[in-house]
């Protein structure tokens, strides 16, 4: 019974780092809504992309995993440092974009139990410690092209030769967990305005079963500071579960966080997030899951022009 117990909690420990790999966005089952528009002096929250545009990304992300079951328990912590950037292939005069999203660079360890750790960093020759070999795989390859709309909608995804199989299945189908941009509103609006979207994440019910569960953001305008908006956030669970093992998944895809975005040029350039929580018989009778999340990422300034990349379209 120790042993399946173990193994659940590996699974889950396994879908939590997913979502860490996958971000936070994910395009609305509705558009995005508007509760309230905010006072005074009104602001557009609205990406700006010029094609051939560059924005890089530097992604300090940790993770700490606890299990416990009548027998003992198991640790286990996550520690990642990524460097990514995006770049702007189109862009119509409506500001509709193609974004071309790369993952540069990864360094990343895992340690079991305070013991046992395990490092990878993609700028090492030689092949990937088992267990890294799908990361390694899409350092430094464009995979997909992704159409979006200045307000940060997801319309369209095109897979390019090196997306895996698997991957070229969800750009068909314009997945909405492809899309990496925090959703704004298509009006402008003042402080203290309040906006919602809706989206579903996966979730394992069972050996090869999953079923959706609704996941809804709340963002609000806090303030404006010169030309940066900042913007808080928070994450609720709408579908309603009394299942423990699905709570214990998406203990690290509830978060709340603060997002930095520069009006002046319609990008992101920081952003903080965390989740946590515990669960009570997370694997069954007598066992116990508590996962946290902490999660920054800002934006790194580039030398100003065309990078050379860019031309290739």
């Amino acid at each position: 019974m120790q042993g399946s117990q173990r193994t659940a909690g590996r699974i889950i420990a396994a879908w939590g780092l997913m979502a860490v790999a996958c971000g936070f966005a994910s395009a609305a089952e509705n558009a995005v809504t508007i509760t309230s528009p905010g006072q005074g002096t009104t602001y557009p929250l609205a990406y700006k992309f010029t094609p051939g545009q560059f924005a890089h990304y530097e992604v300090l992300q940790k993770s700490v995993i606890v299990s416990r079951y009548a027998q003992g328990q198991e640790k286990m912590n996550n520690e990642s440092t990524t460097t990514k950037h995006f770049r702007v292939v189109t862009a119509d005069a409506a500001g509709v974009a193609q974004l071309e999203p790369i993952i540069d660079r990864v360094r990343m360890s895992v340690t079991f139990d305070d013991v046992n750790k395990v490092e990878y960093d993609s700028a090492q020759p030689g092949p990937p410690p088992r267990g890294f070999e799908a990361v390694a795989a899409t350092i430094g390859k464009s995979m997909a092209r992704l159409h979006l709309t200045p307000n940060g909608q997801l319309s369209k995804v095109t897979a390019l030769p090196d997306a895996p199989a698997s991957f070229t299945a969800l750009a068909a189908q314009a997945d909405p967990t492809l899309n990496f941009l925090v959703p704004l509103p298509r009006e402008a609006v003042g402080v203290g305005a309040v906006w919602k979207d809706r989206y579903q994440v996966p979730v394992s019910v069972g050996p090869g079963l999953s079923q959706p569960v609704t996941l809804q953001r709340q963002f609000e305008l806090a303030k404006v500071t010169g030309n940066v908006a900042t913007i808080t956030f928070q994450t609720i669970i709408i579908t309603p579960m009394d299942n423990p093992a699905v709570q214990a998944q998406l203990l690290q895809r509830t978060p709340t966080g603060t997002i930095e975005f520069d009006l002046d040029r319609g990008l992101i350039v920081a952003q903080t997030t965390k989740a946590s929580g515990q669960v009570v018989q997370a694997f069954g009778a007598n066992t116990f899951m508590q996962a946290s999340l902490e999660t920054t990422e800002r934006l790194i300034p580039q030398t100003a022009g065309v990078q050379p990349a860019a031309l290739k379209q």
